[in-house]
């Protein structure tokens, strides 16, 4: 019979008091993040199931147990998400590149991008941007339609905990159960000598440029990454130095379940005093050898203490019983005192949600999301609130520079691959502007000759539906306080046209005014007793009237 070696499967650790505890060894491994490094050298199979050499490199931190932060702590992962979600934007458009004369002829090349793309670019984004906040690098796979030189027609998402490079800056393997795949970086696909070239999915060999079949050839990655000065390879997540607060905040968990799993009874300490009577026996003894042996004699039900926890037990099990602890004593009088003393619960619980917030914030302020993005409100001493500004920090300082990343290679695929170097791709974040604020801005532009009718409908029409018709010379024009720039410089008088059409005008705002008056007079009887109220309606209806009047006078 042969004899199989048996797995350790749990560990013995030593608590404060000294007291021995199981712990599983599936609970310690989720521990071990930071990858480890065999210290004779030694080329063997590594933890997270790899084998690096002098080709493959070992990233700085295992990206499997990077993902597993992510159960852990309920902040780290919603960061992630509203980070990665907020950098993919709700949709994406082509827009004109600055200084450059776009042909229209060009938009439409590009509005059908990847033609057979079952997800929508942004979604790819995300899922891109999520690996690269959770294990610092995001993946995205290229398509091409049957031969090297084609164009593509596809991006895929690859799982970045799945990959590793080469140390040629060129290529990456994916490992998924015992099957390989080799890709190749897109852009790097040259050999030494400069020539383009292809990689074997396969193998990982290089072979010359469009010699392999379609489904031999390895396609190409879009690679972006948190910045690391330790790695050129792999990037460095910005969760890395939290993570002792992730097992500090877990260790605060566990102490509180164990806590109130005591049937809800907090921690105290037994006070005895006084002439009591306590069992004399001893647990341990001495051999004739000296040597430390249980005592046969000893019977632990017996000592003072086995008696008060048995009677504690009982009054927690029946918590709004009465408790009567008996304490047998020496002398006649019986002076014998105990007390429980509760330990400092109120204490203990306040300081644990103050850890639990300092754990909490030292998490946020890793990924630099205001609080406000994951729901939680929070006001100064006076009821204050910095929202706004921390708001233009999160955009300028964590969102913009990822979309920059994400711009920037679809863009490259736009230009290398389609010739088009006039239009490029944009994302379009979510509309969290202040329509109120700018409009106010926009009519002050207006008033100044700032700013054109089809300038407005062009940057705040889509919110109000609103469209400018190419044919309207008007539209185009400058106005200083509400008229033509032209006129203002030239004196020029108004054409009797435009006089008549303004005047036909002028008499429809005033019937509708009258006709707004009159409705609103009708209805005072529903106001009631509110004399203020009253008088202020009376007050805004004079203004219809007067606004109309005010304003016709002002242009003549």
């Amino acid at each position: 019979m042969s004899k199989t070696k048996k797995k350790v499967d749990s560990f013995i650790v030593i608590n404060d008091d000294n007291e021995y505890e199981l712990v599983g060894a599936e609970i310690l491994n989720r521990y071990s993040i930071k990858a480890k490094i065999d210290e004779t050298g030694s080329k063997q199979l590594k933890t997270d199931g790899w084998m690096y050499d002098e080709s493959l490199l070992e990233p700085l931190y295992d990206p499997y147990q990077l993902c597993e932060l992510l159960e852990l702590n309920t902040y780290h992962e919603d960061c992630v998400d509203v980070v990665s979600r907020d950098s993919a934007g709700i949709s994406y458009d082509f827009v004109p590149v600055t200084g450059e004369d776009a042909k229209t002829v060009n938009k439409p090349k590009l509005e059908d991008l990847f033609p057979q793309m079952d997800i929508k670019i942004n979604k790819l984004l995300y899922f891109k941007n999520y690996d690269r906040r959770s294990v610092g690098y995001g993946v995205l796979e290229i398509i091409r339609e049957s031969t090297s030189d084609s164009r593509p027609v596809n991006l895929a998402h690859i799982p970045s905990y799945t990959l590793r490079r080469t140390r040629d800056g060129k290529r990456a393997v994916q490992r998924v159960a015992d099957k390989e795949v080799w890709f190749v970086l897109y852009g790097k696909n040259y050999d030494k000598n400069g020539k383009l070239c292809d990689v074997h999915a396969d193998t990982g060999e290089f072979h010359p440029y469009n010699s392999l079949k379609a489904e031999e050839r390895a396609n190409e990655l879009l690679w972006t990454m948190d910045y690391s000065p330790k790695s050129q390879y792999y990037g460095l997540p910005k969760i890395i130095g939290s993570i002792p607060t992730i097992h500090g905040d877990m260790s605060r968990n566990n102490y509180n379940t164990s806590f109130f799993k005591n049937y809800g009874m907090p921690a105290f300490a037994v006070l005895v005093s006084g002439d009591f009577y306590d069992y004399d026996e001893e647990p341990y003894i001495r051999d004739e050898n000296g040597n430390k042996i249980e005592n046969p004699d000893y019977d632990v039900t017996e000592t003072l203490r086995y008696k008060i926890s048995q009677q504690l037990k009982e009054v927690i099990r029946n918590p709004h019983s009465a408790m009567a602890i008996t304490i047998p004593s020496n002398g006649e009088e019986g002076n014998v005192g105990i007390v429980l003393q509760p330990l400092s619960v109120d204490t203990k619980e306040a300081s644990f949600r103050l850890y639990r917030k300092d754990n909490r914030d030292e998490v946020l302020h890793a990924h630099r999301v205001p609080p406000y993005k994951l729901g939680i409100n929070e006001n100064g001493s006076l009821g204050g609130s910095n929202i706004k500004e921390a708001t233009v920090n999160y955009k300028n300082d964590v969102v913009a520079p990822l979309r920059d990343d994400d711009e920037f290679i679809i863009n490259q695929l736009v230009k290398n691959e389609f010739g088009i170097a006039d239009w490029e791709f944009k994302i379009i974040e979510h509309d969290n502007r202040d329509y109120a604020g700018d409009i106010a801005i926009i009519k002050e532009l207006f008033n100044m000759a700032s700013i054109t009718p089809r300038q407005i409908i062009e940057n705040i029409g889509d919110k109000f539906g609103l469209t400018a018709p190419e044919d309207n010379p008007y539209l185009d024009e400058y106005y200083l306080n509400g008229q033509p720039l032209d006129n203002v410089w030239t004196n020029a008088p108004v054409s009797v046209e435009s006089d008549e059409m303004l005047s036909s005008l002028q008499n429809d705002l005033l019937d509708e005014a009258i006709s707004l008056d009159e409705s609103i007079v009708q209805s005072e009887g529903h106001i009631g007793e509110n004399v203020v109220e009253s008088v202020s309606v009376k007050e805004d209806t004079k203004s219809f009237r007067q606004t109309v009047t005010d304003a016709f006078r002002r242009r003549k």
